[in-house]
């Protein structure tokens, strides 16, 4: 036992876990809630229903619906931003290496299931909560950019690319992998996205041949 614990610290230990895990099943209610129901058919109730709690635990958490929906779009955004990070870090800095990471990334089951990027689409979508993204995801997806044309401007710099554009190239790429969130979203589980990976790269190998055949 550690000098600064005391058994009477146990108790308040596990009741911290327990409302820490009770505050990520919400969470998690909440994103599959807002898939099936949009933002405005989600209620405190069905999402307490969801969660298998009572709905005075989820006010308790939470304390409205409004800063229930706020809460599940950051969750997912800033779990999405982590991990997209994380992949522009790695592969030793190889630009080629990062792009194909991010291809699997932006299709990972789990980051970009149907019911979280429902999340992301009901935000931008309506009217009334575009502000909330905006305020909230903007500089997210500014990230998510800048890092996208540093990549590309890396590889058309190293292979002497000189009829790409960084930015423009970084934009296509980016529009690319939108369209893939938004066919996962309208064909649900059924989505290959084996065969999206492998467009994804073949994009990729279409501006930078020597790059990606080296990959394969």
């Amino acid at each position: 036992m550690s000098p600064a614990q005391t058994p009477a610290d146990f108790p308040q230990r596990r009741s911290a876990q327990a409302a820490e895990r009770t505050h990520r099943e919400i969470l998690a209610a909440t994103i599959g809630v807002i898939a099936e129901h949009s933002l405005s058919g989600t209620t405190i109730e069905r999402v307490a229903t969801a969660a298998g709690i009572a709905a005075g635990t989820v006010i308790l958490h939470f304390k409205r619906k409004e800063a229930l929906l706020v809460a599940a779009l950051d969750h997912v955004a800033q779990e999405f931003d982590a991990a997209r990070r994380a992949a522009v870090e790695a592969s030793s800095g190889d630009p080629a290496a990062v792009l194909a990471g991010l291809i699997d990334l932006y299709l990972d089951p789990g980051l970009a299931s149907v019911s979280k990027i429902a999340v992301w689409y009901a935000f931008w979508g309506e009217a009334g909560s575009r502000r909330v993204y905006m305020d909230r995801v903007s500089q997210v997806d500014s990230d998510a950019l800048a890092d996208l044309t540093r990549l590309f401007a890396a590889l058309i710099a190293r292979g002497g690319h000189r009829h790409l554009d960084a930015e423009a190239s970084a934009k296509a790429f980016a529009g690319l992998l939108e369209y893939f969130w938004q066919d996962i979203l309208a064909v649900g589980e059924g989505f290959d996205r084996d065969r999206a990976r492998v467009t994804g790269r073949r994009f990729l190998a279409g501006l930078f041949p020597a790059e990606f055949a080296r990959l394969d």
